[in-house]
């Protein structure tokens, strides 16, 4: 009565005094169900992992009402979805769709499933593919993977999931496929054939422009060579003359998509346009400025989107309350600030924010003063003024937070990690954007940077990096980013329109899980990665790690 009654905190007094070895499994499955939503909207996760990991109910579900099964495998699914484990999100949801028989709603749990397997590193889908006795999950299983083999061609996919489909008539995936699919096929006779890419090619850019362009013609070939069809490409400086007179004499010169600009100025003129006659994919984010195009795109390596992905991540971990460590210059300040806001909606405190000097050859006192180990030491020395005789004690740090949010580059990481340990914050979680590594293989450095969480861009993680197509070693962390970036516009031409149509829609790219967002706005969503022995892997959310 008091959950109906929107009262959840006075159903969970209730709960608390049930004893639970005397239900039964239908009364056991109805009060899992309802501590366990209690605990997901309340963002206890921890709790609604272990409410919902029982493995009694598990094993016995099946004796329980219809309704109860159902909502079991709906929240096992939301919940394993939210904190990461996505592969278990989609075995849940294939279970739920069973349990629906014929039902319309069918349809929408298959485009979860889909979108929960697109979340899932291939090298984790193959695996899961050759241990699995689950037919239907195997089967989810290869239609994903084939898409992936068609690395973001759209006809190429079509064509690889339609071969499948013809050989597995009855599973579910194929007489009723997701609706992304079905998107796709109707938007196949409707793809750019004539691109225009602005890039900076002279100038103060011009090194970005060519890292970009670089990887734009290397997805190009590559499509080229695996027999994709491919549109013809024109290049147009974008330093030789007016953005907006560029942008009509590319549609003048026949191109049906306009690839740029990069410089975030080019972007909002144009954006100021009262009209765009063919689609523009702006390679940047023109922040200040309102699009009010609906052909418009926006695609950049934006550091908020880390930063809230961290701030979001660390919350479901179970963290409140942060120490904030960040060097004076313009991309942490603009990532810090994204973090604070995202930090706050969801109710943490960030206990405090402290600047450092990239030049520094010493963060011991900085780091001393911001964890209050002075503090503890003066209480030590008064102690023992007071007794009058030395004491035995340990200086402590700061109790009040329960994690750090460090921005930094490797050679500064490599530094603030140690000293870390060293002043008492060892058993202290660190997050950091992906800044933190370059993609550079160095365990014998790194191995000072060990225990911290990172946003990292797919092309830097062993496990997830394309064999085939990756940015060129001697060129600057920076650069190789927009190498990525580069591959990734190239691949996203293909599916702008349809990401916009279905926003729960993805496409795994070099640079993050690629979304469409508010404005047309595409998003980024890293893998989680984690130094072990000086060496980088996928990291495991918390809450994973305690199963």
């Amino acid at each position: 009565m008091f959950f109906t009654a929107g009262e959840p905190s006075a159903a969970e007094e209730a709960l608390k005094e049930v004893d639970t070895n005397t239900l039964t499994i239908p009364w056991l499955a109805r009060y899992t169900l309802q501590y366990a939503e209690i605990a997901k909207n309340s963002e206890r996760f921890y709790l609604a992992r272990s409410l919902l990991g029982n493995s009694e109910l598990a094993r016995e579900i099946g004796a329980a009402p219809l309704d109860q099964q159902r909502r079991w495998h709906e929240l096992r699914a939301e919940l394993y979805g939210l904190i990461g484990e996505h592969l278990a999100s989609a075995d849940e949801y294939i279970k739920l769709a069973a349990l629906y028989g014929s039902n319309p709603d069918i349809a929408a749990v298959h485009d979860k499933i889909w979108h929960q397997l697109g979340q899932v590193p291939g090298q984790q889908l193959r695996n899961a593919s050759l241990f699995t006795t689950d037919d239907i999950l195997e089967g989810w299983i290869q239609m994903a993977l084939y898409s992936r083999d068609a690395r973001g061609d759209i006809a190429q996919q079509l064509d690889l999931i339609a071969a499948w489909r013809r050989d597995h008539p009855e599973h579910p995936g194929s007489r009723i496929p997701p609706t992304s699919l079905t998107q796709a096929e109707a938007a196949r006779g409707t793809l750019p054939r004539h691109l225009a890419l602005l890039l900076p090619l002279s100038g103060e850019l011009a090194s970005a422009g060519e890292a970009l362009r670089e990887g734009f013609l290397a997805a190009y070939y590559q499509a080229l060579a695996s027999g994709s069809t491919v549109p013809a490409i024109r290049l147009y400086d974008t330093e030789t003359g007016d953005i907006s007179a560029l942008y009509q004499q590319a549609v003048t010169d026949g191109a049906d998509l306009v690839v740029g600009p990069l410089n975030k100025d080019k972007l909002a003129a144009l954006m100021e346009q009262p009209s765009l006659p063919v689609p523009l994919f702006g390679l940047n984010y023109a922040d200040n400025t309102h699009n009010r195009h609906d052909n418009l795109y926006q695609f950049g390596l934006s550091i908020s989107d880390e930063t809230r992905q961290l701030a979001q991540q660390a919350w479901i971990d179970g963290h409140r309350s942060t120490l904030v460590i960040k060097p004076d210059i313009g991309w942490a300040e603009s990532g810090a600030g994204a973090f604070d806001k995202q930090w706050h909606a969801q109710g943490g405190t960030i206990r405090k924010s402290l600047n450092y000097s990239l030049s520094s050859p010493d963060y011991s006192e900085l780091l001393r003063d911001a964890l209050l180990i002075n503090d503890s030491q003066e209480r030590i020395t008064r102690l023992q003024r007071t007794l009058g005789k030395t004491v035995n004690s340990v200086p402590r740090r700061r109790g009040d937070i329960d994690m750090i949010m460090l921005f930094a580059y490797p050679e500064q990481g490599r530094q603030l990690k140690p000293t870390l340990d060293f002043l008492y914050a060892e058993n202290l979680p660190v997050f950091a954007t992906s800044h933190i590594y370059e993609g550079r293989h160095n365990p014998s450095q790194d191995q000072d940077l060990n225990g911290i969480r990172f946003t990292a861009m797919p092309w830097t993680i062993p496990s997830l990096a394309e064999s085939g197509i990756r940015p060129y070693q001697p060129m600057a962390a920076a650069y190789r980013n927009l190498f990525a970036m580069g591959v990734d516009a190239y691949r996203l031409h293909q599916w702008l329109a349809l990401l916009k149509a279905l926003p729960d829609n993805t496409l795994r790219g070099q640079t993050g899980t690629l979304a469409m967002a508010a404005e047309n706005r595409l998003v980024r969503t890293l893998p989680l990665a984690q130094f072990e022995n000086g060496r980088v892997a996928l990291a495991a959310s918390a809450l994973a790690e305690q199963q």
